[in-house]
């Protein structure tokens, strides 16, 4: 997936998206990659080669405000409805009717939505770590704390509130390594007293602490995402967790039918054990409400990024479920 490979196409909301694109073989479906923070297409990699390998079509993009995308500042434009329309329009380019939609993080978020408003262009959903993201806003987790402290135990997205100040971007520009060393941790417990406790990701940068890596995070991870922070900023990425916080969002959720929040595609759900932020009882409870199909539910025993650490077996998962559709 050298950056020479990826194609650029400006979508009818004006921005160039930068996208890896490989057409399918024997008439497989196009598997649609999508990424979350603070990462690019790159995450997907060992996917991309696997599954092209066996002639599955390929499009994984870089999200707006990563990677060879374009970078826009402004919280509104990251809405979701927004998000899911662009993906219309690079499948469009591509002439591709329909995917199976592969999320994680942040890209489950955007394959939720494409879930809302464009149901019809997804036959089947794959979602790794994070469950299936509902335009429920019955709840602001950023500004209620003490309802997801009471709830879980603890501030699962203590972190969140500190992306959304002002002053976070240069903070992370200013500390990488101590950021790259704060979201890729050595082990998953370091989460809960660096990301999930009030005021404890600010003190990890300003601090610039830097704690050994994970043994799953190469040299080739470390460079690619430090260039991409770098190069790129972090604005934009972290516009998504300032619509969340902004509620931006709900002027076009709050349209949606209640049958429109469902959905009916086939989905397969692989929890990740060991991630105390991205939590699988969250995911479940997602899944029981609004998948209107039996799913398949499969595990692993990882923390945020089992991609990286369990590639092969989350091909492997991904693999036999096609198989079974």
């Amino acid at each position: 997936m050298a950056e020479m490979e990826h194609k650029q196409t400006k979508t009818k909301r004006g921005f160039n998206y930068s996208y890896y694109f490989s057409a399918p073989t024997s008439g497989k479906p196009v598997l649609f990659f999508a990424h979350g923070f603070p990462c690019t297409s790159f995450l997907w990699r060992r996917q991309v080669a696997f599954f092209k390998e066996r002639g599955y079509g390929i499009i994984a993009l870089d999200n707006l405000g990563y990677g060879g995308s374009d970078k826009p500042t402004d919280p509104k434009l990251y809405v979701g409805r927004g998000l899911a329309e662009d993906v219309v329009d690079l499948l469009d380019a591509e002439d591709i009717k329909q995917v199976v939609a592969v999320g994680h993080d942040w890209g489950a978020y955007v394959v939720s939505r494409m879930l809302h408003y464009c149901p019809h262009r997804i036959s089947a959903v794959a979602l790794f770590g994070s469950g299936y993201m509902p335009a429920d806003w019955s709840l602001n987790p950023i500004r209620q704390p003490e309802v997801v402290i009471q709830f879980f135990g603890y501030d699962v997205v203590a972190y969140q509130r500190f992306f959304v100040h002002p002053d976070a971007p240069e903070i992370i520009e200013k500390h990488v390594d101590s950021f790259i060393s704060l979201v890729f941790p050595e082990t998953p417990e370091q989460w809960k007293t660096s990301l999930c406790v009030k005021g404890a990701t600010r003190a990890w940068l300003n601090d610039d602490k830097i704690m050994p890596l994970p043994s799953y995070f190469t040299q080739e991870d470390n460079e690619h995402i430090k260039s991409s922070l770098t190069s790129g900023g972090v604005a934009g990425p972290l516009c998504c967790y300032r619509a969340l916080n902004e509620d931006f969002n709900i002027a076009e959720d709050t349209k949606l039918s209640p049958e429109a929040r469902e959905f009916s595609q086939p989905l397969l759900f692989v929890a990740f054990n060991e991630d105390c932020v991205g939590l699988p009882a969250v995911a479940d409870g997602s899944h029981s409400k609004y998948a209107k199909r039996p799913l398949t539910r499969k595990e692993l025993p990882c923390d945020h990024w089992g991609i990286l650490s369990h590639g092969q077996e989350l091909n492997e998962m991904l693999l036999e479920w096609l198989g079974s559709l």
